[in-house]
């Protein structure tokens, strides 16, 4: 097993000391080689040691997490993000299946991450993968922009998607079927839940306990004991009784 070389940015030095005693006390494999508190200090760490590991805490004073891997077009290195706080940006994480630590993390939980780490190192040089984080890196630069594409992970491979062609997503158990403003529509190994907390920071709303509708793409709303959102792809989506209130108010603002 190749050594891992490993470097940790956190803004608060306990958590750099117990972060660093888990790894050197039980999990053989990783070696620190720097730490650092700011994104300053981790960029010219990095620049200079070239890890292939990245420990980043996402919330720090400043500048957070991502401000450092936005300085980088090409991230060379993997990432384990480590955070404190349930946030949109670690929806964001999840969504695009990348590595992260919610403090306090146990043992096993810090070994399944370093697990999946190697697995990435070993499927980063393959031809033809396309890497989670490039994806990740590129929906955070442009998370304010009406042309954000999101990764839409399927059987094959991810799919990259400007979230405005989305017209509606439809829950299939496990699953969850997107329809696309060209008419084409794609499975996706999500669960609906997923996409409605990732997708309702741009204007989306879950109207019905299997459906999830873009309200940039509804045309009309038809009366009724919950009514129906007329599509822009000409579909009637059922809202739920209980979701009626939420949903008008919602969509008085568009």
């Amino acid at each position: 097993m190749s050594e891992i070389k490993a470097i940790i940015v956190d803004d608060e030095q306990h958590c750099i000391d117990a972060l660093q005693t888990m790894l050197l006390k039980k999990c053989p494999g990783v070696e620190v080689i720097g730490a650092a508190k700011g994104v300053k200090e981790a960029k010219e760490l990095v620049d200079e040691l070239h890890p292939d590991l990245v420990f980043l805490d996402v919330e720090m004073p400043h500048q957070n997490g991502f401000e450092l891997l936005k300085l980088y077009d090409k991230v060379s290195f993997n990432v384990i993000f480590t955070t404190a706080y349930e946030q949109y940006a670690l929806k964001a994480i999840k969504f695009n299946a990348l590595d992260y630590l919610l403090k306090p993390f146990s043992v096993k939980e810090l070994q399944d991450a370093l697990e999946k780490c190697r697995e990435n190192m070993q499927n980063r040089h393959k031809e033809g993968v396309v890497s989670p984080m490039d994806v990740f890196l590129q929906n955070m630069k442009t998370l304010q922009q009406t042309h954000k594409k999101i990764a839409l992970p399927t059987i094959n491979g991810l799919v990259f998607m400007p979230v405005q062609n989305i017209v509606r997503c439809e829950s299939t158990g496990n699953y969850t079927r997107i329809f696309f403003t060209d008419k084409k529509n794609l499975m996706v190994s999500r669960p609906l839940k997923e996409f409605e907390e990732l997708l309702t920071e741009v204007d989306f709303f879950r109207v019905h306990n299997s459906h999830l509708i873009n309200l940039q793409q509804m045309q009309s709303y038809i009366q009724g004991e919950g009514g129906f959102a007329l599509m822009s792809d000409g579909t009637q989506v059922e809202v739920s009784r209980r979701r009626k209130a939420d949903f008008l108010k919602k969509a008085m603002q568009f």
